[in-house]
């Protein structure tokens, strides 16, 4: 029988006794304690516990009315309900006063970031298992409930009900990320004993969208006497200083969170009343004011978190906070005086200055934070060198985060060399994205406490040493982009709870085999990408981990497909383009397939059909361009339906587009299909694609007029590239719908009729600025465009820049229509070898940004319009086999483009730089240069000549008027002219009388 807890406390009681036995009356207090304690433990011993039949109704009905998917309450059977999971009893009364619902998610506080696959998997499950539907007024029948707790389920948004407020003995409340919506009842102010209280959203990614209230009025608040803990999350509160006067009725109020509640300011005057609290978190409401003067009289508070807000201005405040140990201030607008505000927090343990506007490096007074632990200042302006006197006081750190800053010279001392330490503790250290030009530290080895080294973007230099080995503890190393050369150190195959490495973009050279990877157990995340590496492990070598991502772009893995890639099947990312792979795709990939959701295998020489990737659910970006793929596309494309962008330019693909693409839906947003043998129509389906941004089906054989559907359906197109095919009939005017519409290409097809007007429609050829190609998804786009008379790739930061239109080699009649002028953000426009009438529209200087101009092989005539002088970007300008007449403009960027070549053919186009003069007086051609500047000097020394006379004459005629009339001025001059003269026979003399002793 198990031991009653009472019993034990009576053998403590004896020991207590036993010293005190010389004392009468401790000897009666613990015989008197130790009975009573035993007839309670018998009476516990001899009561069977069990909840009352109302409350156990009610607990039923209770449950009828919730949706319990995974069965979770399956125990909510039998008649005693204190057995029950989740439910608690009074052992003395047997009155249910716990309710305990909760469905804790796992490190729920991971899910605030974009997670993995094995994230996602616990998210799915955890989805799987909350209770749902509605809350059944028959809890109001447990009179005595205190404890209520339904935190981390989903209610769809329902309302909290009203009756939640007649529980009048509940002392705690928590419906927190439970799903709830809505107005927040009034009622809830009911509650006077209430100590603890917990409404809104979850602080994570992928949970915001389940709940969101609204608190019109929030008076109700301070009526809740008691209340200790006050949290809200996702509030929707427009009045805050009515919410403060209501949290100012709260003296016994401990901790404080209102987090993303739409608060705009702080009451400017307040007296403040609850100056016991010892928590306050405001962060996510982005506040643009400062921070009133009361703060200083919360003297009591330990944790404040004011992230996440446009805070500036004064914060003399904090000197007054003397308790704080945790101090958030990230994403703010504090500056330099902050610092000198805080140098006097003794106890600060945790200080996070990040994306604030800090500038000065002379952060000297945090040397007096000796209490420090965790010091953050990522994301400011701070530069220099990192200052030596912080060295010793920084030895005691544990999270040193200095990134996205302007740092530069040697890594800080403390780093390189720990021997100046008398205690290393550092577990942390992020230098990523500064400016440091250091060799790699190679006192790291001695910080034996380190997990994670972040030094990546940086111009650190020289070799990993091979004493990186003995930080056994490294779990994160990531030093990309960086100037690092030599080997790698076999030595990091020692890193047995490594987890991420990443090393790619710097100088390493020579050959990786599987000895570098012979412990590595534990790594989830490997990228060697950018370097002159050769991965060559035997045939049958079986990695010891199981990575989610690989990158290993612009290295040698090939010529064979890698045969350890068989063994990953947890693999979620892999990148291998330009990896010198010439291979077959292997069958057994297609398991490999199953669990990615991004695939890289660009710019190899792969070979073979597509079928590898039918079962590939979880893709949600497949990039095999620049192989030599062959076949045809499967239509089981059409099944994956996380599929965001399919990228398969640059093979020997053929056939038709397969229709069951159209299945994707709004799911797909990139198709790139260009430059392959792909024939026949475009299929009707592809018009369900309704959120694709970029279609690139250039360079193939497809036969058809451009479907009308293209326009009034798939309207979110920004880039458009059928160019290089033998699509025909005339443009739809449905096209001109697709107003963001920034890159169209339909050149080098067999396209008839007029240039539509209604081209001006597309906005984003109106605007300068840059324009989102992310859509929240991240991908590498790449983009061939003939310009400036030259083909060109642009990469992906540059495309968001791009303003392209191309319609040349078609057979298009008619004139330039003038609307076209008004695309002011256009770069680069052809027209060229078409056959367009007419006039070059007048106001072609309007297209302020343009940069490259092609007309050529037309049939325009008249002038060409002075406008084209105006265009100061423009450096490619084609002009040539028209019609064309009259003087060329001169001026500004056109001086430059002095080819005569731009203006070839049979035309009556006169003036620099051609040969060929205007006889017009008018004639704005460029003039014979060096005739004019010869004659412009014969001019000059003329009038230098003829004007040598008169000038002296003037000036002499006015020295004699002056000294006529200013008799001062007359006796000095006749002074002065003494002067010399006496000078001059002095000199002269002497001179004589020296030749003369010579003599």
């Amino acid at each position: 029988m198990q031991q009653c807890p009472a019993k034990i406390k009576i053998e403590g009681l004896k020991e207590i006794a036993m010293e005190y036995r010389k004392s009468v009356c401790a000897l009666f207090i613990f015989l008197f304690a130790a009975s009573s304690l035993e007839i309670v433990c018998a009476q516990v011993r001899r009561t069977n516990v069990t909840c009352f039949e109302n409350e156990r109704r009610a607990l039923i009905q209770f449950k009828e009315s919730l949706v319990d998917q995974s069965n979770r309450l399956s125990s909510w059977i039998g008649d005693n309900c204190c057995k029950w999971k989740g439910v608690g009893c009074n052992v003395v009364t047997r009155h249910v006063v716990n309710l305990d619902l909760s469905n804790k998610f796992p490190n729920a506080e991971d899910l605030a970031t974009v997670m993995s696959r094995e994230s996602w998997k616990k998210w799915e499950k955890f989805k799987g298992t909350v209770l749902g539907g509605e809350l059944n007024p028959s809890l109001l029948k447990l009179n005595h409930l205190r404890y209520l707790d339904l935190s981390y389920n989903n209610f769809s948004r329902i309302q909290i009900p009203p009756f939640l407020g007649s529980l009048k003995n509940l002392r705690l409340l928590n419906l927190s990320c439970a799903g709830f919506g809505g107005k927040i009842p009034h009622h809830l102010g009911n509650l006077s004993r209430l100590q603890h209280l917990n409404i809104g959203i979850c602080k994570t990614f992928f949970v915001v969208a389940h709940n969101l209230f609204e608190a019109d009025s929030v008076p109700w608040v301070g009526r809740l006497t008691s209340i200790r803990t006050l949290h809200f999350v996702g509030l929707s509160i427009p009045n805050s200083e009515d919410l403060f006067n209501s949290i100012n009725m709260l003296p016994s109020l401990l901790s404080l969170s209102l987090v993303s509640c739409k608060l705009t300011s702080f009451p400017s005057r307040m007296h403040v009343n609850f100056t016991s609290l010892t928590s306050l978190d405001i962060q996510m409401n982005f506040m643009e004011s400062t921070i009133p003067t009361w703060f200083s009289n919360l003297t009591s508070l330990v944790n404040l978190n004011l992230g996440l807000n446009s805070f500036k201005g004064s914060t003399d405040f904090f000197e007054q906070l003397r308790d704080l140990e945790t101090l958030d201030l990230k994403v703010n607008h504090f500056g330099d005086p902050v610092l000198n505000s805080l140098c006097r927090l003794n106890s600060l343990v945790y200080l996070d200055l990040s994306r604030n506007q800090l500038k000065s490096s002379d952060f000297h007074c945090l040397r007096n934070l000796t209490s420090l632990s965790v010091l953050k200042l990522t994301g400011n302006m701070l530069q220099g060198p990192f200052p030596e006197s912080l060295t010793s006081s920084f030895c005691t750190l544990r999270v040193l985060d200095l990134s996205d800053n302007n740092f530069s010279g040697l890594l800080p001392t403390f780093i390189r060399d720990p021997s100046s330490c008398y205690k290393n503790s550092l577990k942390e250290l992020y230098l990523r994205n500064n400016v440091y030009n250091d060799y790699f530290p190679a006192g790291l080895e001695k910080h034996k406490d380190l997990e994670i080294v972040d030094l990546a973007n940086n111009s650190l230099y020289g070799p990993i040493p091979y004493s990186i080995g003995k930080i056994t503890n490294l779990k994160i190393l990531l030093i990309s982009n960086n100037d690092l050369n030599g080997s790698i150190p076999s030595s990091i195959g020692e890193l047995s709870n490594l987890e991420d490495l990443d090393i790619s973009y710097n100088l390493f050279t020579g050959v990786v085999t599987e000895l570098y990877f012979a412990k590595l157990s534990n790594l989830k995340n490997l990228q060697m990408s950018g370097n002159s590496l050769i991965v060559n492990v035997i045939y049958t070598w079986v990695p010891p981990f199981q990575v989610r991502m690989i990158g290993m772009s612009s290295i040698t893995v090939g010529p064979r497909f890698p045969p350890w890639l068989e063994t990953q099947l947890q693999l979620e990312r892999l990148i291998m383009s330009d990896a010198n792979i010439s291979d077959t795709i292997p069958a057994w990939f297609r398991n490999v397939t199953l669990s990615l959701g991004t695939i890289d295998l660009s710019n190899n020489k792969l070979a073979g059909g597509l079928e590898a990737f039918c079962d590939a659910q979880r893709l949600s970006t497949i990039d095999l361009s620049n192989n030599l793929l062959s076949g045809s596309i499967p239509s089981c494309f059409g099944n994956l339906q996380r599929l965001i962008t399919l990228t398969l330019s640059d093979n020997n693909l053929e056939g038709h587009i397969p229709s069951s693409l159209g299945a994707l839906g709004i799911q797909l947003s990139y198709l790139h299909l260009q430059n392959n043998r792909l024939s026949g129509k475009l299929p009707s389906t592809l018009q369900n694609l309704t959120n694709l941004r970029s279609l690139h089906l250039g360079e193939n054989n497809f036969k058809d007029t451009i479907p009308a559907w293209l326009g009034r359906r798939v309207k979110s197109l920004q880039i458009l590239r059928l160019n290089s095919n033998e699509f025909f009939g005339d443009i739809p005017l449905q096209l001109c719908q697709i107003r963001f519409l920034c890159v169209l290409n339909l050149g080098g097809n067999n396209l008839d009729g007029s240039i539509p007007p209604c081209f001006k429609n597309f906005t984003c050829m109106k605007i300068k600025s840059r324009y989102d190609t992310s859509f929240g998804f991240r991908y590498n786009e790449r983009l061939d465009h003939i310009m400036k008379g030259r083909s060109l790739e642009y990469t992906d930061s540059q495309i968001s820049s791009l303003k392209l239109m191309d319609l040349s080699e078609n057979k298009f009649i008619g004139g330039i229509p003038e609307e076209l002028t008004e695309l002011q953000g256009l770069l680069s426009l052809n027209l060229s070898s078409n056959n367009l009438n007419g006039s070059i529209p007048k106001m072609i200087g309007n297209i302020k940004q343009l940069q490259a101009l092609d007309l050529s092989l037309n049939k325009l005539s008249g002038p060409v319009p002075h406008g084209l002088a105006s265009l100061n970007y423009l450096s490619y300008l084609n002009l040539s086999f028209n019609n064309l007449s009259g003087p060329i403009p001169t001026g500004n960027q056109l001086q430059s483009l002095d080819d005569k070549s731009i203006y070839a053919g049979k035309n009556g186009l006169c003036g620099w730089p051609l040969l060929k003069s205007c006889h017009d007086k008018r004639s704005t051609s460029q003039p014979n240069l060096d005739q004019d500047d010869k004659g412009g000097a014969e001019s000059n020394h003329l009038w230098f000549y003829a004007g040598i006379g008169p000038g002296f004459c003037v000036g002499f005629v006015g020295v004699l008027t002056i000294l006529h009339f200013k008799k001062s001025w007359r006796v000095m001059y006749f002074q002065f002219l003494e002067d010399v003269h006496n000078k001059l026979f002095v000199a002269i003399f002497l001179i004589i009388a020296k030749f003369q002793r010579r003599g």
